[in-house]
């Protein structure tokens, strides 16, 4: 089924979007999800860092060519970004969600570093929209256990403080193949990348990376059941490739009526 956005609902998602970005910023959040613990009424615009390079942290989400031009390489910054940009054009192991590439090259996608806390600029959004929160790197990473289990508090921390009825066509028990988090009235798909996924490559990221994106971007990509049949086929097929070990047996494909949000997530 063909979706047309609406200017309302870009605007009401893109406030999902800066939504998330405040409550991820509001915790201060440790680079790698350290914590949820301080939340205050109003986000201060005054975090700076002290870099080598005497670069300071962005407020603002930001493009592919604000990255590369604010971030020199050396920065915690920019060797994030570049181990996120190598993975998605590796033309030799080639990363199974073709849509994330396809999102990169078209320069859709916006970019935030986990020690800003600016809300206040507004983006358009675009048609295969993503929120990437690159994370610094850890010399002494968790386990997946725990990085799961801090994802999962994210999420609670982000639904308990929501101040928007969820979504009534969506259902609030996880185990439900219609279940998927939401915010702000959206619903998203989201999910991390920890250094600790060392056999789950499409799992794996130097530092943490965490992904939302709005579960409209799948309704056009998946607009008639050709389309559907032939994306998840790509999928499936350098998934089988990328990943050294058999698929997840709890991996599912999107819409599948014993699909489970919550499986993809963890």
């Amino acid at each position: 089924m063909e979706t047309t956005l609406s200017n309302t609902s870009s605007y009401l998602f893109g406030g999902a979007l800066l939504a998330l970005v405040g409550l991820v910023a509001y915790d201060r959040l440790p680079v790698i999800l350290k914590e949820l613990t301080t939340r205050t009424e109003e986000a201060k615009t005054t975090i700076e860092r002290t870099l080598s390079t005497a670069v300071s942290a962005p407020t603002k989400p930001l493009t592919r060519a604000q990255v590369t031009e604010m971030y020199p390489e050396g920065t915690w910054q920019r060797t994030a970004y570049d181990d996120y940009v190598r993975v998605l054009l590796d033309e030799e192991l080639i990363f199974p969600c073709i849509y994330a590439t396809k999102g990169f090259k078209a320069d859709n996608q916006v970019y935030v570093f986990i020690d800003s806390d600016d809300l206040s600029d507004p983006r358009h959004i675009r048609p295969n929209t993503s929120l990437v929160l690159l994370a610094k790197q850890n010399p002494n990473p968790r386990t997946v256990d725990e990085y799961q289990t801090l994802f999962w508090k994210l999420l609670d921390g982000c639904a308990k403080v929501d101040k928007k009825p969820w979504p009534v066509d969506i259902p609030q028990t996880i185990d439900d193949a219609k279940w998927c988090f939401c915010f702000a009235g959206e619903p998203f798909f989201t999910v991390i990348q920890t250094p600790a996924h060392q056999q789950r490559r499409t799992r794996y990221a130097k530092g943490v990376t965490i992904v939302f994106q709005p579960k409209w971007i799948f309704d056009i990509l998946f607009s008639s059941d050709a389309k559907r049949a032939s994306a998840l086929s790509k999928v499936r097929a350098l998934l089988a490739k990328y990943d050294p070990i058999p698929v997840s047996p709890d991996l599912k494909n999107y819409g599948d009526e014993d699909s489970r949000s919550f499986s993809n997530i963890s």
